[in-house]
């Protein structure tokens, strides 16, 4: 079985009784789905917009270890973390990179997130070098891998254009990244191409109801906008912000959300050399990331309260794209620092009396709807593996485990470039339904290229789509902000 649209459209047509449906086509359904699967469960996921179209392709791409989570005492939340990394990194291939970060420490500024009592010029050095100590610990690593200090000296050596100016000095210590878009596509393919499961993206369900065992789900196709109807034992909603479909609406979890920007600068200005930097402290006292990134690099996140645009596509407008250009002038000598693109996500965190997103924990939670239907919700990008596994457990009263995944280098290997063959490839094997699945997800062309890769999207259209579909994909990245 291929992972194409029309085939999974066969195979949702034969009318069998599927034992588990997930709802949602981020990563934590995609695991929840690849699991299911390899455990002989006939399985299907929904998708009402593109599969990793939410938070799940908007993130700052970080298999994080979470220290900024230690001065907030999550020492359960950072410990899994890091052991989550060692698991993630025989399960991922290429998918899981090692990445070494860089943070600064600077007079008058400390560290964010710190409690005031250790952002004493004197002490702030030591207080994280603690917490430091407290992260190769937790995270049971080797001598080889844990952090370093280096001097301010050292330091202008690895970044020459980091601002020296009262810099004390430095540490280095081990993260990952990983491709978070790719990684969903990858996860889907395994579970339909190696276990038989079935997938579809654009597929909304307008309702559910139950009778006796079984969930009698509607549903309709967003591409043909045929009605379809569906019988499922179980249900896992993994839908991220938004609630649950139809008679259950009033029934999800209550969440607030956070918003979070990201620009991409073209190719490595601030002289990364495939190293990051952790940026120590900005105005609102968070932390952000400087990171390379495919060929270029990503500076974020925001953490807001309030985001511009819609749950389904959010966007980074100038307030954010000006607030992370003006703390990469902080910390870096650069002046004409332009930016090539912007993103933004949205976060789901369970509902709490803070007034402020930063200090709502990023643990996940479960809101067991009823007996076989359980909605999953908030969690790091690093947990996605025991965030489906615990939800499957929960439901299905057994233990489940993701297996290593297949066809990496495949996704890993496609170009940034549009070609026709490797189109007709993804089509193939990675659920295309429209151009800008391509372009956004399966690819990053309109990321990388300016004004939203509009050059590509003319190619596919004109060879594979209808006028109407140039137009609707047009207005999709004019409201991503890629096309100005």
């Amino acid at each position: 079985m291929s992972f194409s649209r029309t085939e999974q459209l066969t195979n949702l047509e034969k009318k069998e009784v599927f034992d588990l449906l997930v709802i949602g086509g981020g990563v934590v359904g995609a695991a929840s789905l690849a699991m299911a699967s390899a455990d002989n469960l006939n399985a299907i996921l929904l998708e009402k917009n593109d599969f990793a179209s939410g938070a799940s392709s908007r993130s700052t791409k970080l298999l994080h270890g979470g220290i900024r989570y230690l001065p907030q005492l999550q020492f359960g939340l950072v410990r899994e973390s890091l052991q989550e990394q060692k698991i993630l990194q025989n399960l991922l291939g290429r998918l899981y990179k090692p990445l070494q970060l860089l943070a600064p420490i600077y007079k008058n500024d400390g560290f964010a997130d710190m409690p005031k009592i250790f952002q004493n010029n004197l002490i702030a050095p030591k207080a994280f070098k603690l917490g430091l100590f407290i992260y190769d610990f937790l995270g049971t690593r080797k001598k080889n891998r844990r952090h370093k200090t280096v001097s301010a000296d050292e330091t202008f050596k690895m970044f020459p254009i980091l601002k020296k100016y009262n810099l004390k000095k430095s540490f280095i210590f081990e993260d990952a990244q990983t491709d978070d878009a790719k990684l969903v596509l990858t996860l889907l393919r395994n579970a339909v191409e190696q276990h038989k499961a079935t997938a579809i993206n654009y597929f909304e369900i307008t309702n559910i109801t139950k009778r006796e065992n079984v969930y009698q789900v509607e549903c309709l196709d967003k591409i043909s906008s045929k009605a379809f109807e569906l019988e499922v034992r179980k249900i896992i909603a993994a839908t991220g912000v938004h609630n649950l479909p139809g008679d259950y609406e009033s029934e999800s979890s209550k969440m607030k959300y956070s918003g979070g920007a990201h620009l991409i600068l073209k190719g490595d200005p601030l002289n990364l050399y495939g190293n990051a930097v952790l940026l120590p402290k900005t105005e609102d006292d968070r932390i952000m990331f400087v990171l390379p990134w495919l060929g270029n690099t990503i500076v974020g996140t925001t953490d807001t309260k309030t985001f511009s645009g819609t749950l389904d596509r959010p966007f980074a407008d100038n307030g954010d794209k000006e607030f992370l250009v003006k703390h990469v002038r902080k910390y870096f000598d650069i002046d004409n620092l332009s930016y090539l693109s912007s993103w933004s996500g949205v976060r789901a965190l369970l509902d709490s009396s803070s007034n402020s997103t930063k200090s709502i924990s990023r643990g996940h939670f479960i809101n067991v709807v009823e007996d076989g239907f359980i909605q999953i919700a908030g969690g790091k990008l690093t947990g996605f593996r025991i965030i489906a596994q615990e939800a499957l457990q929960r439901i299905f009263n057994k233990d489940f485990d993701l297996e290593k995944l297949k066809f990496v280098d495949d996704i890993m290997n496609l170009s940034e470039t549009y070609k026709e063959d490797q189109f007709n490839f993804t089509v193939k094997h990675y659920c295309v339904a429209k151009p800008t699945d391509y372009l956004l997800r399966r690819t990053h062309i309109s990321w990388f290229n300016e004004n939203g890769g509009i050059k590509s999207l003319k190619k596919i259209t004109d060879k594979f789509y209808s006028n109407t579909q140039y137009e609707e994909s047009y207005t999709e990245l004019v409201e991503e902000g890629l096309i100005i």
